[in-house]
């Protein structure tokens, strides 16, 4: 896989994300460890609650779905993650759907104080196996560009 900068994105370039499964016992693993509500651990508690049985936090969709991106980044050169856009989330996610990650490059701008920098941001927007909307939202990086001799 060859290294990408700064200089070789383009803005609106798509990231190819493979599909994402959201298993019981990763719902019930991730809630244990991080977000221990009734309705993401304990399916009895779960078939009580509005979601009417257990449905994965948010937290946890968000990380399965970043992790998805960062492989489809590939070979980029970040320097630092410098902040995130507004999380919407529109249904929950249950046992065995499958989610599937739009993700691409956006707001590219060069570093004015820093010229061996670029700002970039990835925008994602996800579905469900039934094309349903279940979650936005975007990262923002701060990543090296090429050898002034390079460019």
């Amino acid at each position: 896989m060859e290294r990408r900068y700064f200089d070789d994105l383009s803005d609106g370039e798509v990231l190819d994300c493979q599909p994402v499964l959201i298993t019981r016992e990763a719902i019930i693993d991730f809630a244990k460890n991080f977000d221990p509500q009734p309705f993401h651990i304990d399916e009895n508690a779960a078939r009580e609650s509005i979601f009417g049985g257990l449905v994965a936090s948010s937290l946890h969709t968000l990380s399965a779905c970043t992790r998805a991106v960062v492989h489809a980044q590939g070979d980029v050169t970040i320097i630092s993650g410098v902040g995130m856009d507004e999380v919407n989330m529109f249904n929950p996610v249950r046992p065995g759907d499958t989610l599937w990650v739009k993700a691409w490059w956006t707001d590219l701008k060069r570093s004015r104080s820093k010229p061996d920098r670029g700002f970039a941001a990835i925008k994602c927007k996800v579905t469900n196996q039934r094309k349903e909307p279940v979650i936005e939202y975007g990262y923002r990086y701060l990543l090296a560009r090429k050898a002034p001799e390079l460019i």
